[in-house]
This record gives C-alpha cells, sequence and structure tokens, in this order.
C-alpha cells in the first residue's frame, strides 16, 4: 500500500495513511475495534504535529552555533552533511542515492503508523505499549522545541552559518509530483524549520528497532540496516546533524524504558486491587 501511494504521486501524510489503515482493517473484518484503537491514538498523534508547527512561533530565536561548533568537536574539524554532500551530490545531476534517502526521509509517519497497525493485528498490548512510547516521545520532543529550538544543516547554510550544504529535498520533490492530490489536514499545518533536537526520523525508527528486539529478540536486527539507511539520509540530506540523531536515540531508549515501567504498574496496580476484592469481602 505504501509503495502504491508513491507509485501512484500520493503525497504520505498521517491522515491520508490512517484511512489507508482503516481500508484494510473494514477488509480483515476489525473496522469497529479499529477506530476504538486507533483513532485516540492517532488524533493525539496529529496534536502533537499540529503543536510541533506552533514551537518556533512561541520561540522565534534559532540557535545555530551550539549545533554547528558541538558537531565539528565531535567530527575533529568537520561537519558530516558538509562532507557527504562533497562526495555524493551534484546539483546538475541527481542520483538513485538522492531519491532513496528522499524516500526514506518521507516514509517517516507510515513507518510508524505501519509498525503501529502490526502490532494491532499481531497483539494488542504490544500496540498499547508501542503507541504509549511514541506518543511519550513525540510530546517530549515538542516540549524540547519549544525550549531550544535549532536549525538544521539547510537552514544554517541559508542564514550564513555554514557553507556547503544543499535542500536536497526541495530539487528532489519536483521529480516526485503529487499527482493524486488527495484531501488532507496537513495543507493546514505549520511546518516547523527548527526541530531539529531530537530528531524524531532518528528516534521513531530506533524506538520501533527497540520493541521489534523486545517482542522478537535476534529476529528484530534484522530491521537495524534500515535504520542506519534512515540516519544516512536525514544527515545527507541537511536535515539533521549526527548530534540531533544522538538525541532521538535517548529520547527514544527513555521513552521505550518510561512506556514499559509505566504499563507494567498499571498494570500490577490493577491486578492487585482484584486480589484485594475478595478478601475485603470475606472481612
Amino acid at each position: 500500500m505504501t509503495g502504491l501511494m508513491v507509485y501512484l504521486g500520493i503525497g504520505i501524510a498521517p491522515d491520508r495513511y490512517a484511512f489507508l489503515l482503516l481500508f484494510l482493517a473494514l477488509i480483515l473484518g476489525r473496522f469497529k475495534s479499529f477506530v476504538f484503537d486507533f483513532f485516540p491514538f492517532i488524533f493525539l498523534w496529529l496534536s502533537y504535529d499540529f503543536l510541533r508547527g506552533f514551537a518556533d512561533n512561541l520561540t522565534p530565536r534559532a540557535h545555530f552555533i551550539e549545533l554547528i561548533n558541538l558537531e565539528r568537536w565531535a567530527f575533529d574539524g568537520i561537519i558530516p552533511t558538509v562532507e557527504l554532500q562533497k562526495h555524493f551530490f551534484s546539483l546538475n545531476h541527481l542520483s538513485v542515492l538522492d531519491y532513496l534517502a528522499t524516500i526514506t526521509y518521507f516514509l517517516h509517519f507510515a513507518l510508524a503508523l505501519g509498525f503501529a497497525f502490526f502490532l494491532w493485528l499481531y497483539r494488542k498490548s504490544y500496540f498499547r505499549e508501542f503507541a504509549t512510547a511514541i506518543l511519550l516521545l513525540s510530546y517530549a520532543g515538542w516540549i524540547t522545541y519549544l525550549i531550544y529550538p535549532a536549525a538544521p544543516p539547510w537552514l544554517a547554510q541559508k542564514e550564513g552559518y555554514l557553507v556547503g550544504v544543499t535542500k536536497i529535498l526541495n530539487i528532489a520533490l519536483i521529480s516526485f509530483p503529487e499527482r493524486l492530490n488527495l484531501p488532507t489536514i496537513y495543507t493546514s499545518f505549520n511546518p516547523n524549520e527548527v526541530a531539529a533536537m531530537p530528531s524524531m526520523h532518528a528516534a521513531y525508527p530506533f524506538l520501533i528497532l527497540l520493541f521489534l528486539i523486545s517482542y522478537f529478540r535476534w529476529r528484530g536486527l534484522l530491521f537495524l540496516p534500515y535504520v542506519l539507511l534512515v540516519w544516512f539520509s536525514i544527515v545527507y540530506l541537511g536535515e539533521h546533524y549526527v548530534i540531533d540523531i544522538i538525541g532521538g536515540v535517548i529520547y527514544a531508549l527513555t521513552f521505550f524504558t518510561l512506556a514499559k515501567y509505566v504499563l507494567h504498574n498499571v498494570k500490577l496496580t490493577t491486578a492487585l486491587k482484584f486480589i484485594k476484592k475478595p478478601w475485603s469481602s470475606r472481612t
């Protein structure tokens, strides 16, 4: 379904993708269950993305220098985005790498929703854990964007803080015309250009990797090459620094652990209440 959307030129917005999953749930005869389980999750997630667009309006001063200095300190004076684009990008000729990185970047929402749908089909308790973790992660990211709005490499180039960075997405997207312009509420959302730290593009696939390893042990590591591809793509495209990825990984680890802890304790508390009821009735 995702491949068909890309082939038909349908922009992969979360609300459009949710309706495709709704259609699939209808085919599987699980329409009511999908609406009951998924719509609160999707509503809260869309609300996060809506609020994310206002973060830069509430805190207009973007941070440029700190992340650049950290990157140079970590990589011995080198900015990885600048080096990658110098070696692999040509303004006159887009390569397979440019298209692959662009598609990978825009699978951001489809990946998370598709994985949530897989867990929902496989085991609902897993779905609840993942939904809790990704919502906590997303809203924690939003709070961080309010406190510390950080500019990505392409914006640093635009404002004169860096040299040698091209916003490849703008060029590549010309080759991906939206042939079927289906309705989406995302046209009314404000984009947030200074939501770089932590990188949700880095955090979401790493969070999925953690859940895959938790549920399926070593087989979950089969997803690792895709995670590395996403990390490479967002740095190469000039959308994030490596430091942003590290921030995303830390956030993902934190809220993966927190979600499991919270849900485990909620279950334990509920179980204790049921255990105590018979004893209290006897006394």
